[in-house]
């Protein structure tokens, strides 16, 4: 009923099934091995992604934060830059009311009242000196320039033709300098007894602040026969009525002196020019006008 099956190769000492009897031990512990490096490489795989996730998290949390400082910054600069507008337009505003002021204030520092200048010439007037017409020449406008002509156009080159050379540029027009207005003129005309009275009328009318001296001459001296007097008594025989003396017929061009009257503030206060002499001081009060110092010139 049962059979024998005995293996005498087990009892030889050449032969023994050490491999057979071993080998799943190995498997086993490679297996352990190779299941250890994969968790390892797993978890490496998964700490690094973390490391990376927390990079991102924390990355995309600091561009949140920055994105709204640069928000706010924006919106701090669009209220600044408004203010800036605000405040430069009410210095231009500004600029321009002073230069209104300025210019005001320089219209009144170019009068000279022709009260000061008639008390003034009255009181250098020498005596045999008499004057019959003080008339104020205006400078005569300056002549306009026309203006430059256009530059001729350029002919527009045809799409076969051989290029030319390049042209010099264009001389640029010379623009002229500012004309400077002129300063009125004044002539003095009358009458005199002698050609040294009107020398010395014309010597004293230099040293005056309101005229200009290196303008002022004399254009015409002229002797001529005094104008007879007239007697009441027709009667009277021609030795009885005195003969006058002849005459010197003058006249004396001279120039309003460029002088402001903030400079002449003395000699309006002086001539009882009080009304201009106030309006000056009020605005150098004001710091419209700046304080000027006086110009000294021998009486």
């Amino acid at each position: 009923m049962y059979s024998l099956d005995i293996n005498f190769l087990n009892d030889r000492p050449d032969y023994k099934p050490v491999t057979a009897a071993k080998s799943p031990g190995r498997k086993s512990s490679g297996g352990i091995q190779d299941q250890s490096a994969m968790i390892g490489a797993l978890l490496f795989a998964f700490g690094l992604n973390a490391l990376v996730m927390g990079a991102w998290w924390w990355a995309t949390g600091e561009n949140s934060k920055l994105a709204g400082e640069q928000a706010a910054i924006e919106q701090e600069l669009a209220k600044l830059t408004t203010q800036a507008n605000v405040i430069k337009a009410i210095n231009t505003e500004t600029d321009k009311v002073t230069a209104e002021y300025k210019a005001l204030a320089g219209v009144f520092d170019q009068i000279k009242p022709w009260s000061a200048m008639l008390q003034d010439i009255s009181a250098r007037t020498p005596t045999g000196v008499q004057i019959a017409k003080i008339e104020q020449i205006d400078p005569s406008p300056a002549p306009v320039a026309p203006p430059p002509p256009p530059p001729a156009a350029t002919p527009a080159a045809s799409p076969g033709a051989s290029p030319s050379p390049a042209s010099p540029a264009p001389t640029p027009v010379a623009v002229p300098p500012p004309v400077v207005p002129q300063a009125a003129r004044v002539q003095i005309s009358g009458n005199a007894s002698t050609f040294a009275q009107v020398n010395d009328f014309m010597l004293l009318i230099e040293r005056s602040p309101f005229f200009l001296n290196s303008n002022t001459r004399l254009i015409a001296a002229t002797l001529k026969d005094a104008t007879p007097f007239r007697v009441r008594n027709q009667g009277a025989s021609a030795t009885e009525v005195p003969k006058p003396r002849p005459v010197v017929d003058y006249k004396i061009e001279t120039t309003l002196s460029p002088t402001g009257a903030s400079q002449l503030l003395s000699e309006l206060r002086s001539k009882q020019a009080d009304g201009l002499a106030i309006r000056i001081e009020t605005l150098q009060e004001k710091g419209v006008l700046e304080p000027q110092q006086a110009e000294v010139k021998k009486p």
